[in-house]
């Protein structure tokens, strides 16, 4: 389960610094004691704490009712096909069960290779060996966006991703295969260095070579085998991206 922001904390808290620090600032401007630099002190500081403690708990007041309407909408929305089978593999995965085989009919395996996912979907090479997460990320998303255009006019006008193209999706315990029209490309688990997922895409970091691209209904998938071959069992519990999947 996420853990679900309360508004009611910080609510308290601004009231009570509103009341408490304003009634210091009131009972040190109102005293008939002789005027200090102490007294002037303490009365400009109070009433800078019940303007400044206030504000400061409106804002997480604000943020925490955004949060809980944001939770309630993907509460009530309900799942795709490819979420529900990405959380239900992340719970095999992360209680060290195997998820159900399947069977890649035009990619080719090792005999002794077990196929966990068959998909189609697009793939593309990063430009930059080394971009940053947040532009990796956040091109990922405009990536995604903008193949609803067709992929033929995303690749004509993105200069951040090279050589997108439509591919067959193989995903065993052992690697990412990536068939494209004139070749196929394989990300074997040894070689991904890190695992970042975006809503119908996931990107993966490549040891030696810039990111891959896959784009797929069952991206959250392919992530989730990503970081279990990689970076084995216990980084399924901690990673960033797997909130939604652990959500129920």
């Amino acid at each position: 389960m996420t853990r679900r922001s309360s508004p009611l904390v910080p609510l308290i808290v601004g009231l009570v610094a509103l009341v408490g620090f304003g009634w210091i600032w009131i009972a040190t401007e109102e005293s008939v004691a002789p005027a200090s630099t102490v007294t002037w002190f303490v009365s400009e500081s109070a009433l800078a704490l019940a303007i400044l403690v206030p504000a400061v708990c409106l804002y997480f007041v604000v943020r925490a009712v955004h949060a809980r309407r944001l939770q309630a909408r993907q509460a009530a929305r309900p799942d795709s096909p490819g979420i529900r089978q990405a959380r239900e593999l992340l719970w095999s995965l992360s209680n060290d069960l195997l998820p159900q085989t399947t069977r890649a009919s035009d990619i080719r395996t090792d005999a002794t290779e077990l196929v966990f996912l068959a998909d189609t979907g697009a793939a593309a090479r990063h430009r930059q060996a080394a971009p940053t997460t947040r532009s990796l990320t956040s091109s990922a998303r405009t990536l995604v966006i903008s193949r609803k255009g067709g992929p033929t006019s995303t690749q004509r006008r993105n200069a951040t991703w090279a050589s997108i193209g439509d591919v067959s999706i193989a995903v065993t315990d052992r690697r990412i295969l990536l068939r494209g029209s004139e070749n196929i490309l394989e990300v074997p688990y040894a070689d991904i260095t890190a695992v970042h997922l975006v809503p119908g895409a996931v990107v993966l970091r490549v040891r030696d070579a810039a990111p891959v691209l896959v784009l797929s209904d069952h991206a959250e998938s392919v992530a989730v085998l990503a970081v279990w071959g990689s970076a084995g069992e216990s980084a399924l519990k901690r990673h960033p991206d797997f909130g939604v999947l652990r959500s129920s």
